[in-house]
């Protein structure tokens, strides 16, 4: 018996349409509840822990000086106002946003002790704390027209300080940053991770596979080539002996010290990439992080690496692991993760009781010496009409005027006093004025600011901040009036067309003149050699990264070699050369 088939159009109905969007909606949260359970699963299997610090700022570095204290440090390059400082003192349960003397961004920080820690970032900003803390010093370091980017610093105890910066600075204190020399290294690539195998042997890492190598805690240091391929080297860590991870661009592993290198996989099918930091715990274990925001783990010394945890949309920075299986990486928003559990406090030891000759115990009286907290007073400005003595005339500065010792930070007496009133009497030498007979930070600044004018010391060199006999000398001839200004030339030198002008002297950082400006308009004329194309006359990072790129191209130097970045007579002739 036959019957009818009948087409219905009715796959386009709204209702089913409706029902259509409805499953497939259900079915997509479904599964991102199903992911998102499983990340937690592989979290809480993992041990680690998100933690909320209670700020919004995005963490740039970590050190731990011991297992329950923890300092952390904040900023985004070149990003004024973003820079803070946090501190745990349980092992990350509460944290506390501490005071800053400064808002610029910080990229790194290093506490050899829990008391003691130095913090930098840009615009040359050095912090130092010796209360844990409590109060910070800051010293601004490098060219103030043009401040440095610093990108790590490490302690290797409370007075032996190394400072890392973009193109090619370092500075190096023996004095807790008192004072500063400029170990040569002969490179304009930016130096972004310091890393000691122990109190002699570190290694300095950058751009372009810059690695450099020192055996003598950091006074020099010489140009390792093995890793020139490597691109860009963000951390080197190892485990104090011979065993080191280089990452960055890609991971490196080297286990003879940093002779030679082996490149390894990270990932599935070796997709993981954008190295941030590593930590390692030991021969065969160690963290990296990488993908931005994911934290891996190997258990076989590097030869296959492992997914340990997601952070989300937390963007990860730096890790560090002052336990076994027990660490924190810092991130964005005021995320950080934990792994483990910070170990218990411990307990003081119990006094010991002596018990006297007739058998009754004597409790013993146990006097707790009260500890001085010294604050270095900080420079306030005071109205004028509230002053007690401030600014003077050049006639009371100057009567009976004598020094007879050099004048640094923290010293006091009447001849502070005295370099204080000479100081004041130049406001855009010394704005805030305060004669208090205390070597402070501002007077720090205003002596710097006076040896740049005068031209009695720069950044990095021997007595910088202090008055010594040159620097006396000088304030004496300006308080007295004996002196010119600095500002002022002896005689009106002959202009020099860029044009014509010719080479006789070696160019080099810091130089300035028609000679340079004829360099840079030859290093101009290739694109690729100096992209910034800027004739100002003055011999900058620009320039001296430019020069380094004609010399690598032409044969005449490599990082590490003298010359490198300088423009002597052979580099001189070249580039002549290729102008004709």
């Amino acid at each position: 018996m036959g019957g009818k088939w009948y087409t219905l159009e009715i796959i386009n109905h709204p209702f089913l349409i409706l029902m259509k969007k409805f499953t497939i909606r259900t079915l997509l949260v479904s599964i991102g509840v199903f992911l998102l359970t499983v990340g937690h699963v592989r979290a809480a299997e993992t041990n680690w822990k998100t933690i909320d610090t209670g700020t919004s700022k995005d963490f740039s570095g970590i050190s731990c000086p011991d297992a329950r204290t923890c300092f952390l440090v904040s900023g985004l390059y070149l990003s004024g106002g973003t820079g803070g400082i946090v501190k745990t003192s349980d092992g990350g349960e509460k944290f506390t946003l501490l005071s800053s003397p400064t808002s610029n961004p910080l990229h790194a920080i290093s506490c050899p002790t829990k008391n003691t820690c130095y913090a930098v970032g840009d615009f040359g900003t050095f912090l130092k704390t010796v209360d844990g803390g409590v109060t910070w010093i800051e010293t601004s370091l490098g060219n103030k027209s043009s401040p440095p980017q610093f990108t790590d610093v490490l302690a290797l105890d409370a007075q032996k300080v190394m400072i890392s910066g973009k193109d090619g600075i370092f500075f190096r204190s023996e004095d807790g940053g008192a004072s500063w020399n400029r170990p040569t290294l002969r490179t304009v690539a930016d130096l972004l991770d310091i890393y000691f195998l122990d109190g002699t042997t570190g290694f300095l890492s950058g751009s372009d596979g810059a690695l450099f190598k020192t055996t003598d805690s950091g006074s020099t240091w010489t140009f390792v080539p093995v890793l020139r391929s490597a691109g860009q080297i963000v951390h080197i860590k190892g485990d104090g002996k011979s065993l080191l991870y280089a990452v960055g661009t890609t991971v490196n592993k080297s286990t003879d010290g940093g002779d030679t290198w082996t490149t390894l996989t990270v990932g599935a099918n070796g997709m993981a990439k954008s190295y941030q930091a590593v930590a390692v715990l030991g021969v065969d274990t160690a963290y990296l992080l990488a993908d931005l925001n994911t934290v891996f783990k190997t258990i076989d010394s590097g030869k296959t690496w492992q997914s340990d945890i997601v952070a989300g949309n937390t963007l990860l920075q730096d890790i560090s692991c002052p336990g076994t299986a027990y660490c924190f990486a810092v991130g964005s928003s005021g995320k950080i993760l934990r792994l483990g559990t910070p170990p218990a406090e411990s307990l003081p030891p119990a006094p010991v009781v002596t018990p006297t000759a007739t058998t009754s115990v004597q409790v013993p009286v146990i006097v707790v010496p009260t500890i001085p907290v010294v604050v270095e007073p900080k420079a306030v400005s005071v109205p004028a009409s509230e002053r007690v003595e401030s600014k003077v005339t050049s006639s009371n500065a100057s009567a009976n005027t004598t020094f007879n010792r050099t004048l640094k930070k923290g010293a006091k007496g009447e001849d502070v006093k005295k370099l204080q009133k000479i100081l004041a009497e130049m406001p855009d030498i010394y704005p805030e004025g305060d004669v208090s007979g205390f070597f402070g930070p501002a007077t720090l600044r205003a002596l710097r600011k006076f040896q740049e004018k005068y031209t009695l010391a720069s950044s990095g060199e021997s007595g910088y901040g202090q008055a010594g006999p040159k620097t006396r000398a000088k304030l004496l001839e300006v308080a007295t009036g004996k002196t010119d200004s600095p500002d002022a030339p002896a005689s009106t030198p002959k202009t020099v067309k860029a044009s014509t002008a010719s080479f006789t002297r070696t160019l080099k950082r810091g130089s300035k003149g028609d000679d340079v400006k004829k360099l840079q308009e030859l290093l101009a004329n290739d694109k690729e050699i100096y992209p910034d194309g800027e004739v100002s006359g003055i011999f900058g990072p620009a320039t001296a990264k430019a020069v380094g790129r004609f010399q690598e191209k032409h044969e005449i130097a490599v990082p590490g070699d003298e010359g490198y970045g300088e423009v002597g007579p052979r580099t001189q002739k070249t580039l002549l050369e290729k102008a004709e």
